[in-house]
This record gives C-alpha cells, structure tokens and sequence, in this order.
C-alpha cells in the first residue's frame, strides 16, 4: 500500500510543474479564471503542485519589428504614402497586467503608429521627409510614441520612416510629362525625316534640271573630256587619224 502511495506522490510531483519557453514570460491563469498580477514567471520549469490545475500563459517579450504603411496629406496637401518600422517589444515585467486588461495590442499598436504620423507627416512636404527633414519627423514620432505605447504595456525602442512616396499628384504630372516629351520627341525625329527626305528630293530636281540645260550639258560634256584627258598615256596607236609612228601626219599623205 506504501508503494503506491509513493508512487502516486512520485507522479503527482512529476506532472505538477510547468514551463516557459526562452524569450517569453509567463502569466498564472487559474482554474477558475483568474490572473495572477503579483507575479510574473521568467522562462524555464516551475514547479507546484498548483499547476495540476492552472495554466501557464506565455508572452513574447523579445523585439519584434512592425512595418506599416500608411497615405497622408502633406505640408503642401498633397496625398503621399508613406511607410513606418516600428521596433517595440511586450513589457516583460507587466505581461500580466497587458494579459488582463488589453484585447489585442497589436491592433493598438498599429492605432497609436497611424495616429502618430498623422500628427507628424502633416508638418513637412514628402521632399522634405525625404531629404532634409527626416530625422526631425523620425525624432517627433518617437517622442509621441514613448508617451503613448506605455499605456499598453508596450516599450518603445525605435521608429524609422523606411519609405517616403512622391504625391500622386506629382507622380502623375510626371508620367504625362515624360509620355508628351517622348511623343514630342518622336514628332521632332519625324519632321526632322521629312525635311531631309524633302531637300534630298529638291536638290535631286534642281540638279537634273540644270543639266537638262544645254549650256551645262556642254560643260559637263567638256569635263567628261577633261578627265578623259587626264588619263590620256600619250600613245595613239597605229589606226588613229594620225597614221603610225615614222608616218605623215594624216595617214594617205606623203
């Protein structure tokens, strides 16, 4: 009868811990419900009989990254997209206060980011974000999001505007711009076609009607004769008009 006893004391033992997994804390639920706030379970195994019963819920409290993306109108009301990264992590000591008292904070979170930039964005032009004054914004998103995020039992570690868009506006201006300016100079390529091919047709009849002239015909007969001339070695054969060499002049005359 001993040996059971100690055996059902040795199982009891066995199965009444629980554990936390690494980066996370855990939160005591018990069986009926409710949550303890006094304390706060750091990963590893926790023994007590008590966790027959209750639960051991688990919390994420390394850093996580949160991207989002979101449209506002800029200093010069111009609609732009811009797009956040959000570094936080769960407040380790205070999970089970976040447990009991916020829904979902993710959804808080994201809330508190939009509400956030849409207070700071306002401010500046998206040239300006982009170029010269984004360190500022970056600087007053933090300054807001480290008062509020507490609120919900999250730490703050850093903000970053990772992407500023171009205004639809100017987005659209440009593209029409770019598309005329290409038609533009297409239209230019054309004309320019046209009056080569013109002119080559122009000169091609100028010139045939100036040879078509008499006058030039003959001049350009004598520049043919010219060149002939110019080739001319010298030698005339022996059935040229002149006769042969050692003869007279004319051929039949003595």
């Amino acid at each position: 009868m001993k040996r059971i006893s100690y055996a059902i004391i040795l199982l009891t033992s066995i199965s009444a811990c629980t554990s936390v997994g690494s980066g996370r804390k855990g939160v005591e639920v018990s069986w009926g419900g409710k949550t303890n706030l006094e304390k706060v379970y750091s990963e590893g195994l926790v023994w007590g009989v008590n966790w027959i019963w209750d639960d051991m819920v688990e919390y994420d409290v390394r850093e996580k990254t949160m991207v989002e993306k979101f449209e506002f109108n800029d200093k010069n009301n111009m609609l732009t997209g811009v797009e956040l990264s959000l570094d936080y992590n769960l407040n380790p000591e205070k999970v089970n206060l976040l447990h009991v008292r916020i829904n979902d904070f993710e959804t808080k979170i994201v809330k508190t980011l939009k509400s956030s930039a849409k207070e700071v964005v306002p401010q500046y032009t998206a040239s300006e974000l982009n170029l010269t004054k984004r360190q500022e914004a970056e600087d007053k998103l933090s300054t807001i999001l480290s008062e509020e995020l507490p609120e919900f039992y999250i730490d703050f570690a850093r903000v970053q505007l990772t992407d500023v868009d171009i205004p639809s506006q100017i987005a659209k201006t440009a593209e029409a711009t770019a598309k005329q300016l290409e038609l533009n100079k297409l239209a230019l390529e054309k004309a320019q076609e046209a009056e080569n091919n013109f002119k080559a047709a122009e000169w091609d009849a100028k010139t045939k009607d100036v040879l078509s002239q008499p006058k030039m015909l003959k001049l350009y007969e004598l520049e043919l004769q010219e060149k002939w001339i110019q080739k001319w070695d010298g030698s005339f054969g022996d059935n040229n008009v002149f006769g042969a060499e050692g003869t007279s002049i004319l051929k039949g005359i003595k």
